[in-house]
């Protein structure tokens, strides 16, 4: 839907590259894509909480359920234009979807930084999307999605993969986060059955410990606490996606953060 805009950018990025070096087009157009892909984040926001579909409908007004064109979906720019209303009824809209699409294009910039446009860069790109939607559905709604923290963890095994070339290391650091969140939280482990319900903090340990490895699990593990010791410290309430994305994310960027371990 937003192809033109998409070429327009990419054709500015390819001047850009061209006048001021590949690496500065190259930052330009990796802001593009993530400027697209926050715009996607934000419908996965909206969409998947209330058990919308992703495919069946074209974009519309969540008030007045008109039609979205191209020009209301520019991703920032068309929000900032309109002054975060509806075209159509003037319904203010939220201003978290253009930080969502601020952050998820911040993201892919660093992740070009980092790791050029290469396989790696894919993975740590979409692993920072579906943190970003993980955290704003939360913000939002006050929810952890499963099927987002399942996105979240199938592309930090693949990136652990291509990386480490083993599965071993992802695995291992499954199931120490897996146990670590288990003793912290074991008071609120509830038995369905024969099953045992593991609490979402201790679940989020287990797939931060498959995201970031055996390796990174220590540096990951200190991240999520520091961020922790943070929202008590200014008292405010812990999100605990956002302690989550940030610890995961860091990491991933940084690597040289696991060296020492």
């Amino acid at each position: 839907m937003l192809t033109r805009y998409l070429c327009a950018g990419l054709l500015l990025a390819l001047l850009v590259g061209l006048l001021f070096g590949q690496t500065a087009g190259g930052a330009l157009a990796a802001l593009v894509f993530g400027f697209m892909a926050g715009n996607f984040a934000c419908s996965l926001v909206y969409r998947l909480p209330h058990g919308k579909s992703m495919l069946a409908d074209a974009p519309y007004c969540g008030t007045c359920a008109h039609p979205l064109s191209e020009r209301d979906l520019l991703p920032v720019i068309g929000a900032l234009m309109l002054r975060h209303r509806c075209r159509y009824c003037g319904t203010p809209f939220p201003t978290s979807h253009t930080w969502t699409e601020l952050l998820v294009g911040l993201l892919f910039v660093l992740a070009f930084l980092h790791y050029d446009f290469s396989e790696q860069f894919l993975l740590v790109a979409l692993i920072g999307v579906f943190l970003i939607t993980l955290a704003a559905i939360e913000v939002n709604e006050g929810i952890v999605m499963g099927k987002i923290l399942l996105a979240v963890v199938v592309f930090g095994m693949l990136n652990r993969t291509l990386i480490d070339g083993t599965l071993y290391n992802f695995l291992n650091g499954g199931l120490l986060g897996l146990i670590v969140g288990a003793l912290l939280w074991r008071k609120q482990i509830k038995p369905t059955g024969h099953i045992y319900t593991l609490p979402k903090q201790a679940q989020l340990l287990a797939a931060g410990g498959l995201c970031v490895g055996g390796h990174g699990l220590p540096v990951f593990l200190g991240l999520f606490g520091l961020s922790y010791v943070l929202f008590r410290v200014s008292r405010k309430k812990l999100l605990m996606t956002v302690a989550f994305g940030l610890a995961v994310m860091l990491p991933v960027l940084y690597p040289k953060l696991m060296l020492s371990f």
